[in-house]
C-alpha cells in the first residue's frame, strides 16, 4: 500500500478493542502475532521484495529465526510459513536451492536447540538419546489424539460468520470497502494478493479443524487491520469526512475496550487482591477450572486448590470441573485428597441456592461479594463472586 497507510494502519491497531483485549491475556498467541508480523517485515514477499536485492538474503534468514520462533511458541503458526515458503519457492526461480538449503539448516539448528533446551527442562539432563520436542507432543495431543475436541466443537462457517464479525466489529465496513478497491486496483492488488491468499489460506484450514477460537486467527488480525486501513483511507475524501469516521470507531471501539478491561469479569480479579490482605489458613475455589489467578497475584504461601480440567484420557470420564458442577453436593461430600473445608471458599453466586444448607451446616457465612459481570456466555460463571 506504501507509506502513506502508516498513519491509518496504526491507527486501526490502537483502536481496535480485540488487540485492547487480547493482547495482554492470551500472551503466548500475543508473542506468536508479534514475531509473525516481525517476520514479515523481512520475508520477501513476491511482489513487494525481489530476490535481487543484495540484503534480501540476509532479511530472509533472519524472517526464517523469526518465524521458527513463532512455530517453537505455537506450533500451529507452521501454516502460515508452509503456505509462505512453498509460495517463496515456486516464484524464487533461479535462487530456489539457496532458499531451500537456508530453511533445511535453519530449521534442523532451531529444531535441535529447542529440542535440548526442553529435554534439558523437562528431565534435568543434556541428553541426545530421549529427545523432548514439545512441539510434535502438541501436535500428537491435539491434533492426532483429538484432546481439543474436549473444549468445544464449533461448526465449518464459525471464523467466518463469527469470528472474523466480532474481531472486526465496526471495522467490518472498512475492511469490506478495503477488500473491494485492493482488488479493483491491478498495482495494489498485485503488492497485497500474498497476504491475502495467505489470509484465506489460514482461516480456510482452521475452518476444517472441529476446535476454534478467536486467538487463534490473532497471527494475521494486523493483516485485516491493514485492509481495514486501506479501506478508511480510499473513504476520507476530506478532512472533515476523515474526522467523522475517526470519531465513529473511537467511539464504538474504545467503549467496548475499556468496558471488557474494567469492568466484564472483574470480580474474579477483585476477589484474589481481597484474599492476599486477608489472614487465610487454607483457600478453595468451587468455580470451573482457572477462574482466578492463583498464587500470581496472592503472594503468599497459603495452601489452595481449585476445580481442575485436564481433558481425560478415557472419553467416558469427566473432568474433576463437570464431576463437579454435575452433581456439587455429592461431590463434596465424598471429596477425597483435598484440603476440606477450607477456611476459606470463593464461588459463583449461582452456586449459592444449591449448595447453601450444606455450606452452612458446615459453618460457612457470605464475608464478602464481588461484582463480576452483567451477563456471560458460560452459565457456571454467572452472578457475583462470593467468599465465604
Amino acid at each position: 500500500f506504501g507509506n502513506h497507510i502508516a498513519l491509518p494502519m496504526l491507527f486501526t491497531t490502537l483502536c481496535s478493542w480485540f488487540n485492547f483485549l487480547m493482547a495482554a491475556r492470551t500472551l503466548s498467541n500475543s508473542m506468536e502475532m508479534v514475531f509473525t508480523m516481525i517476520a514479515l517485515n523481512f520475508w520477501p514477499i513476491p511482489g513487494v521484495v525481489g530476490l535481487s536485492s543484495p540484503s534480501w538474503l540476509k532479511d530472509y534468514r533472519i524472517a526464517l529465526i523469526l518465524a521458527l520462533t513463532a512455530c517453537i511458541m505455537r506450533p500451529t503458526n507452521a501454516l502460515i510459513w508452509l503456505f509462505l515458503g512453498i509460495q517463496l519457492i515456486l516464484t524464487a526461480h533461479h535462487y530456489r536451492l539457496k532458499v531451500i538449503l537456508n530453511a533445511a539448516v535453519l530449521c534442523f539448528i532451531v529444531i535441535l536447540v529447542d529440542a535440548l533446551i526442553d529435554t534439558r527442562l523437562y528431565t534435568s539432563a543434556w541428553s541426545l538419546t530421549n529427545l523432548i520436542f514439545t512441539p510434535y507432543l502438541f501436535f500428537k495431543v491435539n491434533v492426532v489424539n483429538s484432546i481439543s475436541l474436549f473444549y468445544g466443537v464449533h461448526t465449518w462457517h464459525w471464523y467466518i460468520t463469527q469470528g472474523l464479525p466480532v474481531i472486526l466489529t465496526t471495522f467490518l465496513p472498512f475492511f469490506l470497502y478495503g477488500l473491494y478497491t485492493a482488488y479493483h486496483t491491478s498495482l495494489i492488488f498485485h503488492r497485497v494478493k500474498s497476504l491475502l491468499y495467505l489470509t484465506t489460506w489460514v482461516i480456510s484450514i482452521y475452518s476444517l479443524l472441529p476446535h476454534k477460537e478467536f486467538r487463534f486467527i490473532f497471527p494475521i488480525v494486523p493483516i485485516l487491520h491493514m485492509i481495514s486501513a486501506y479501506g478508511l483511507l480510499q473513504l476520507t475524501g476530506s478532512k472533515k469526512r476523515s474526522k467523522q469516521l475517526m470519531i465513529f470507531l473511537l467511539l464504538t471501539q474504545l467503549p467496548l475496550s475499556l468496558y471488557l478491561s474494567l469492568w466484564h469479569q472483574r470480580g474474579v480479579m477483585d476477589v484474589m487482591h481481597y484474599l492476599r490482605d486477608q489472614p487465610t489458613e487454607s483457600i478453595s475455589f468451587l468455580m470451573p477450572c482457572h477462574s482466578t489467578p492463583y498464587y500470581s497475584i496472592l503472594h503468599k504461601k497459603t495452601p489452595m486448590w481449585f476445580l481442575t480440567c485436564e481433558p481425560p484420557l478415557d472419553p467416558t470420564s469427566l473432568d474433576e470441573s463437570d464431576a463437579f458442577y454435575h452433581d456439587p453436593l455429592t461431590f463434596l461430600q465424598e471429596l477425597k485428597n483435598r484440603t476440606w473445608p477450607t477456611s476459606h471458599l470463593v464461588l459463583f453466586d449461582n452456586l449459592n441456592p444449591i449448595l447453601a444448607p450444606y455450606l452452612t451446616d458446615l459453618g460457612y457465612t457470605e464475608s464478602k461479594r464481588f461484582f463480576n459481570s452483567h451477563f456471560h456466555d458460560d452459565p457456571r460463571r454467572r452472578g457475583d463472586v462470593i467468599v465465604m
